[in-house]
């Protein structure tokens, strides 16, 4: 099983079969957007929280605000708060103070 890093991807490999992916948009070179997070049914939750890790470090490390549009990803960092610059707005997920959908 191998973790690869293209640009605005990341993926996990085994015997060239795709796994899991994690996909994120870079807007101009200031904001990432994590978009969708792909975990392949028959495995473990384990390879979303591999990549959410990989995709954490990189932001850091890059230093740039990170806006969430999955699911996963919300409950994920509302749960551990590890991302150094998470955008406003994007948590908390669940309560009286969720972002809800217009109606």
């Amino acid at each position: 099983m191998s973790l690869t890093e293209a640009p605005g991807r990341l993926t996990i490999v085994e015997n060239d079969q795709l796994l899991a992916s994690l996909h994120y948009l870079t807007l101009a070179d200031d904001t990432w957007v994590l978009e969708q997070i792909f975990v392949r049914p028959s495995q473990s939750t384990d390879l979303a929280v591999q990549l959410l890790k990989r995709f954490t470090s990189l932001a850091n490390a890059a230093a740039v605000p990170v806006k969430l549009l999955d699911p996963y990803a919300k409950t994920y960092f509302a749960t551990y708060p590890v991302l150094d610059h998470l955008a406003d707005h994007q948590l908390p997920v669940r309560g009286p103070g969720a972002v809800r959908p217009v109606d």
